[in-house]
């Protein structure tokens, strides 16, 4: 990897990292809903060159578009709001690894072998240890609002795999306009006083709004993909696994959470699951490579 790549990969890395703490800090000022309606809004005016139509493909898009974004993030960010913490968000959200190849096996009829299945449990059950800790979740429905919507985006991946011919922006682009309006309406009818909430954040708020939309979505999916279209999934393995370890660092350092012997193990459990899946699959398309099968 050469040095401006690897120091783009560590970009993306901090930049996902940190949008952790600043989730948290966007919803403590703006109605989580509406929040994740304006992050979208600003990605899809932004990304509104790359909005062509995908032959053949706009029903898929639709709902990938619901379910990686409108979906995922407005559940994610709701799920943020009730809860003080951040860091236990950090760690449950990265349930959606073990349940993406869960859903793989189940629709895709993948196999799954010893290792990624001792994965799945251990990432499983370190979310379980997370739950029965009071401390790092003040309420169960935290915890099950923000695996909920973190099951979403596992779902989005199914549906993405079925998608062909299509560039990442213009993917991006489009699940910005499917989201952006269907959040704003669940926002109208659920929460109250929005436009005032974002009006008195000031510039704060803009801040936090374009920093998601701009730096967590645009420059961070869009430099993973570059990235990933030039390197083996091998070498980015750990540039994924990174930012929710990040963001527990964040949460601990710049949100006061407190380290319990239930995070801590809880954390370690989870993550040490999702490495074992994730490298297992680099390690899958790596060996499809070498002999010449596409994954």
């Amino acid at each position: 990897m050469t040095l401006p790549h690897f120091m783009l990969a560590v970009l993306v890395t901090l930049v996902w990292g940190f949008n952790v703490m600043v989730t948290k800090w966007g919803v403590d000022v703006i109605p989580p809903v509406f929040f994740a309606g304006l992050r979208f809004f600003v990605v899809a005016l932004l990304l509104s060159p790359w909005l062509k139509p995908i032959k053949g493909q706009m029903w898929r898009m639709v709902w990938i578009g619901l379910t990686s974004g409108a979906l995922h993030f407005g559940l994610i960010l709701v799920g943020y709001s009730l809860t003080d913490h951040v860091a236990p968000v950090a760690v449950a959200l990265q349930i959606n690894i073990p349940f993406m190849v869960l859903l793989a096996v189940l629709f895709l009829g993948e196999r799954v072998g010893p290792w990624r299945l001792a994965g799945m449990a251990v990432a499983f059950a370190g979310v379980m240890v997370l739950g029965f800790d009071p401390v790092a979740f003040d309420s169960p429905l935290a915890l099950i609002v923000v695996c909920i919507g973190a099951c979403f985006f596992a779902v989005s991946v199914i549906l993405m795999r079925g998608m062909t011919g299509a560039h990442p922006m213009q993917v991006q682009a489009w699940i910005a306009v499917v989201s952006f309006p269907a959040l704003f309406a669940v926002s109208f009818f659920m929460e109250t006083g929005q436009v005032a909430h974002a009006v008195d954040a000031g510039w704060y708020g803009v801040l936090l709004v374009l920093y998601t939309g701009v730096g967590a979505s645009i420059m961070g999916h869009g430099g993973m993909f570059y990235l990933l279209q030039r390197y083996p999934v091998t070498y980015m393995v750990p540039f994924m696994i990174a930012p929710p370890m990040l963001g527990v660092f964040f949460g601990i350092w710049l949100h006061d959470d407190p380290v319990t012997t239930k995070l801590a193990i809880g954390g370690l459990m989870t993550m040490g699951g999702v490495a074992i899946i994730q490298i297992r699959e680099a390690l899958k398309s790596r060996r499809q490579r070498l002999t010449g099968n596409t994954p």
